[in-house]
């Protein structure tokens, strides 16, 4: 599955003018951010959804659990950490976590994962901690509850690539990028991650163009 990345570094080349027009109640979102860190991956986010999913601020509407959606019938969704944004979308619902790897998160594993989980983790606890962070949080925003699930969450069996929950089987993938753990869910096969960054020139050229 095809994953879109977009770095700050690459974010802040575009001028928040131009972000504005393409989605002024994000930036209105975005500039309430203290840390400059937190406005650019959430200005960025809103980049990859005009750029890749190809739909407009005025094309979203919001399920009663906050999960965003397009009225096109592209399904899309964008988490971001670490300095960075990422995009999944397709024909499919589908979920997206991004995790920076901070040893400091390590504390949490005893009071989310089951001890099975932990037993998991333990060969190589820091990254194997985000990766199940990451698949679980990617599983319930492609269920579409996120947090706000009131299902039990059965155990994360990473080797399988597929859980039932819900009343669903989800397929996830995961892996390790540039010090983040990313994974992606979907109702149908995930297969591989494919991650693909995305440059301010693309940006400029396929967005700035149509300004």
């Amino acid at each position: 599955m095809d994953i879109y990345i977009l770095e700050n570094s690459e974010t802040q080349l575009i001028p928040e003018s131009f972000c504005y027009r393409l989605f002024p109640g994000r930036m209105k979102k975005a500039v309430r951010y203290l840390k400059a860190d937190d406005r650019l991956m959430c200005i960025g986010a809103g980049l990859l959804i005009a750029l890749i999913a190809g739909v407009n601020e005025s094309e979203i509407y919001l399920s009663e659990y906050g999960k965003p959606y397009a009225k096109n019938g592209i399904f899309f969704n964008v988490s971001h950490s670490g300095n960075c944004a990422a995009l999944v979308c397709g024909e499919h619902e589908a979920g997206i976590d991004i995790e920076k790897i901070s040893e400091s998160n390590l504390y949490l594993a005893e009071h989310i994962f089951t001890k099975q989980e932990l037993e998991w983790i333990s060969p190589e606890p820091v990254n194997r901690f985000h990766i199940l962070w990451s698949i679980r949080e990617s599983i319930l925003k492609a269920a579409g509850t996120g947090l706000y699930s009131s299902v039990p969450f059965p155990e994360i069996y990473p080797e399988t690539n597929h859980i039932f929950f819900n009343g669903m089987t989800y397929y996830f993938s995961y892996g390790i990028f540039e010090n983040k753990s990313i994974a992606v869910s979907s109702a149908v096969d995930t297969g591989e991650l494919n991650i693909k960054k995305i440059s301010a020139d693309e940006i400029q050229i396929k967005l700035l163009s149509k300004a």
